[in-house]
C-alpha cells in the first residue's frame, strides 16, 4: 500500500542515514585534504565540530580515525540516533543545540576543523528572510575555533535570473530499505532570496511502501550578497575549493567549499 505523511526527511533519522550514507567515505577524505592543507596544528589531538551534524554519519568515520569529534544537531531524535549508533565518551560528544547558538555547549578555542556542508547552512534566515542568524552561526564558529584552525561551509552562490527550476534524485538502501529522494528546486528571485525546495521520498520496506512529502525554503546569496555577509562577520575566506578538495574560482551559479578561518 501507498501512505502520505507528513514526516520529512529531518525527522527521520534512521531513513536519513540510509540516504546520506553513500559518499561519505569520499567527503571524508576530502576533509581531511583541507585539515592537511588549512589547519595549523595545535597538539596531537584533532577535535572536528560539525554543527547541523544529523545523525552524524561524517563524525563517526572521523572517530573511527582517531579524531575528536563534537555534534550538534536541532532535532533531539538525530542526536539520539547519534548516541545510538556511537555513545558519548571522552572523544565523542553530541549536543541537541541550535546553529546560533553553541558556543556555551562547546569549549572555546578548542576545535581544529568545524564543518558544515550541501546547503545545510542556508537554512539559516530563510524564514525571517534575514542574514543575521547566518552572522550569528559564524560568531559562534568563530568562538570555538582554535588558533589555526578552519570552518569549511559548502554553498550554492545563486545568479538571479539566470537559473532554471532544476532536479536531483538520490537513493540509498541498508538491508531491506530503499530509500529514493527526489528533490525540486524552485530559484529564488533577488526580492524574496528564498530558494524553494520540495522533496518527495519514496521508503520500501518489507512491509510496504511509503511516500513521504516535504517542502522548505533556503536563504539565497549572490556573489556580491555573500561577499558584503562575510566582509561583515567574524571570519574571512582563506580559500574556496570544489567537493574533491581542489581550488576552484568562485562559481555563480555554483557549489563550492568556502574555508574561512576568524579574523
Amino acid at each position: 500500500m501507498t501512505d502520505e505523511a507528513p514526516i520529512g526527511l529531518y525527522a527521520d533519522p534512521v531513513v536519513y542515514d540510509v540516504l546520506h550514507a553513500p559518499g561519505t567515505a569520499d567527503e571524508f577524505r576530502t576533509l581531511e585534504l583541507i585539515a592537511d592543507r588549512f589547519v595549523t596544528p595545535s597538539g596531537r589531538e584533532r577535535t572536528w565540530l560539525e554543527p547541523a551534524c544529523g545523525t552524524g554519519r561524517l563524525l563517526r568515520h572521523a572517530a573511527r580515525q582517531g579524531i575528536r569529534v563534537i555534534g550538534i544537531d536541532l532535532a533531539p531524535e538525530m542526536i539520539k540516533d547519534a548516541k545510538r549508533r556511537l555513545p558519548s565518551l571522552s572523544r565523542v560528544q553530541w549536543h541537541v543545540g541550535d546553529m546560533t547558538d553553541f558556543a556555551g555547549i562547546v569549549t572555546r578555542s578548542s576545535v581544529d576543523l568545524a564543518f558544515c556542508t550541501i546547503n545545510t547552512a542556508r537554512h539559516l534566515g530563510a524564514d525571517e528572510q534575514s542574514d543575521r542568524p547566518m552572522l550569528q552561526h559564524l560568531e559562534q564558529i568563530a568562538a570555538v575555533l582554535k588558533p589555526g584552525g578552519v570552518y569549511v561551509l559548502g554553498i550554492s552562490l545563486t545568479a538571479y535570473g539566470f537559473e532554471p527550476p532544476s532536479e536531483d534524485v538520490w537513493s540509498g538502501s541498508r538491508g531491506s530499505l530503499r530509500v529514493k529522494q527526489v528533490v525540486q528546486y524552485e530559484p529564488a528571485t533577488k526580492a524574496s532570496r528564498r530558494e524553494m525546495v520540495i522533496s518527495v521520498l519514496d521508503i520500501e520496506r518489507p512491509r510496504g511502501c511509503e511516500t513521504r512529502s516535504s517542502s522548505y525554503a533556503l536563504r539565497s546569496y549572490d556573489r556580491k550578497q555573500w561577499d558584503r555577509l562575510v566582509a561583515r562577520s567574524a571570519m574571512q575566506v582563506v580559500g574556496v575549493v570544489d567537493e574533491f578538495g581542489d581550488d576552484t574560482p568562485v562559481l555563480a551559479p555554483g557549489y563550492q567549499l568556502f574555508i574561512l578561518k576568524p579574523r
